[in-house]
């Protein structure tokens, strides 16, 4: 069962908006490189989405420079994860008369396509209150000293990186076609046609998927955070812990001994580390044991914009987990 917990946010129209009968690149515009890819597949023919965020940019700690807020500015739909995985790009939003799909909800489980939620309170930075705190993947926590608990048992029901679930990127394809649709209405047919390709390509991929990967599920890793939830539990891996919770944050000596620990103790037969951090954590912790490396890339930096990126992104994950656990 997928794990997206999603829902669109439609901020306000200036009075004066008009939709154009065609849009060009700069009006389309998505925050990071794998929702320009899904965007890219249901806009084909029709629209080419423009990247906000580097590909080699770190959606945690990002800061826009002016050329992106005017990127923002110029827009007439925008696409992004939510405050959750892109905290930086909540005030920005708010400055611009675009249309904003948010694809990410920790608190509701469903793809609403643009309908409107005012349960949630905000305060003026955009965040959602209750009675925990959330980090920057949405984990709630209590208010105690204590350090930071990077269990390897992590609710991924609030974990922030969708479009690694094939299921979810199916689901994220149907709200950008609905949203695109409202755009460009004359483009319906086509947007759908885009759409009912997506969703085939996307199943056969999934079931290939499960076929590579299905021999691989006691083979215990670890990744250098946790981004990997919905592709670890939709494809049933073996993930065994992680580096850190969130990269921008330096784990803690205990929780790092304790993955020594487990490495030593052969729980593990790869770890992972990511192109967008450095991997010198990951290589102290390991230093003289016998373990296999690889490197997970949960933004598709190298991936082309085409038809079909999507899907070789995720076979490109699941080629690099085959590569490290499988021989």
């Amino acid at each position: 069962m997928s794990k997206l917990s999603s829902f669109t946010r439609i901020l306000p129209f200036a009075a004066s908006m008009i939709f154009a009968s065609s849009v060009s690149a700069s009006q389309v515009v998505t925050s990071i490189k794998p929702l320009q890819l899904i965007a890219s597949a249901i806009g084909e023919g029709v629209t080419e989405p423009e990247l906000l965020l580097p590909e080699n940019a770190s959606p945690h700690s990002f800061n826009l420079r002016p050329s992106d807020m005017q990127r923002l500015t110029d827009a007439e739909l925008i696409f992004w994860v939510g405050p959750d995985l892109e905290q930086s790009l909540v005030r920005p939003l708010q400055r611009t008369n675009a249309r904003v799909v948010q694809l990410y909800m920790a608190d509701t489980g469903h793809v609403d396509h643009g309908d409107e939620h005012d349960e949630h309170k905000e305060d003026d930075h955009g965040h959602q209150h209750d009675e925990h705190k959330q980090d920057d993947h949405g984990h709630k926590h209590d208010d105690h000293g204590d350090e930071h608990d990077e269990s390897e048992h992590a609710d991924h029901d609030h974990d922030v990186h969708i479009w690694l679930d094939p299921a979810s990127g199916v689901q994220i394809a149907e709200a950008m076609a609905a949203a695109l649709t409202e755009l460009m209405p004359e483009q319906a047919d086509r947007i759908a046609g885009n759409l009912q390709r997506f969703t085939e390509e996307t199943h056969a991929l999934d079931n290939s998927l499960k076929t590579q990967l299905s021999a691989l599920s006691d083979k215990g890793f670890f990744v250098f955070h946790d981004a990997y939830g919905h592709f670890v539990e939709h494809y049933g891996l073996n993930q065994v812990g992680y580096f850190t919770l969130d990269p921008s944050r330096q784990p803690g000596a205990r929780h790092l001994a304790d993955i020594r620990t487990r490495l030593e103790a052969g729980q593990a037969v790869c770890v992972f580390s990511e192109p967008q951090f450095t991997p010198a954590v990951v290589e102290s912790v390991v230093r003289g044991i016998e373990i296999r490396h690889g490197v997970l890339d949960p933004l598709a930096t190298d991936v082309v914009v085409a038809p079909g990126a999507y899907q070789a992104f995720l076979q490109q994950l699941a080629d690099r987990f085959s590569d490290c656990l499988g021989a």
